[in-house]
């Protein structure tokens, strides 16, 4: 599996003891988002195609690589500010958090409130025993948050674990940005958010005439402003982690 990091990110992570009781008061009760996406081959490249500029060169499926489905509700929170119930049955997506995982439903980022509770097993035996809140403002996807934050103890919520394939999915575009110094650049989107901006198509060593986009080997051939794009070959399933950095944490919840 190909591991991608888009250049949004970087994350620093804290080595915090964890015991059951302790950890909720030992990791920071506020953090930036990261998530672990798994992307799918290419869609819409079975055959050559013209691209000009701004136009989505090919879509990919996305999923969570970490998801759960919750066996209990999860009660609402109204402290310090309201997250609604989960309802029992849902499926979370997995942040990453400091020495481990908050799972959240998906996130509404057109809701006029897009703040929703994500939960915390702290002594992994398949109960979720802390939350957090999380703040979305300016983020336009489903499965990121800028913010975690307000974490708490709660009622105690018995969940399972899910494979990605039964995961949450949602798609991905490939836009194609323009030529520069004879590579094609691309921007990546997850749903309305751009995770990758004009990163280019870099050459193959062994392949001049080939390039690679975020593991998608391709054949690039300018035509005039547009290109011509011939996939040539895509891993089963590659790997993409967002954080978000540039968010700046609260210090009161």
């Amino acid at each position: 599996m190909t591991r991608q990091t888009s250049p949004l990110l970087l994350a620093l992570i804290a080595a915090l003891a964890v015991s059951p009781m302790a950890a909720a008061q030992r990791v920071p009760r506020a953090e930036n988002g990261r998530v672990d996406l798994l992307t799918y081959p290419p869609q819409g490249l079975q055959e050559p195609r013209l691209v000009n500029r701004g136009e989505v060169a090919w879509v990919e499926t996305v999923r969570p690589e970490y998801a759960v489905r919750l066996l209990d509700d999860a009660a609402s929170r109204v402290r310090p500010r309201h997250g609604a119930i989960i309802p029992a049955g849902s499926l979370l997506f997995g942040m990453r958090v400091t020495r481990g995982y908050a799972y959240c439903p998906r996130i509404d980022f057109n809701a006029p409130v897009r703040r929703v509770q994500c939960l915390r097993d702290f002594n992994d035996d398949g109960v979720f025993d802390g939350g957090y809140l999380t703040r979305n403002s300016g983020v336009n996807t489903q499965f990121l948050a800028n913010i975690v934050h307000a974490l708490d103890r709660i009622v105690p919520v018995r969940y399972e674990a899910v494979e990605p394939s039964d995961a949450l999915e949602t798609s991905s575009r490939i836009v194609f940005e323009r030529l520069r110094g004879g590579q094609a650049q691309f921007s990546r989107y997850v749903d309305n958010e751009r995770i990758v901006t004009n990163q280019a198509c870099e050459p193959l060593a062994d392949s001049p005439e080939l390039c690679s986009f975020l593991g998608v080997t391709l054949r690039v051939e300018p035509v005039g402003d547009a290109i011509r794009i011939t996939l040539i070959d895509s891993p089963d399933i590659r790997q993409l982690n967002v954080v978000m950095t540039n968010t700046a944490l609260p210090t009161r919840n």
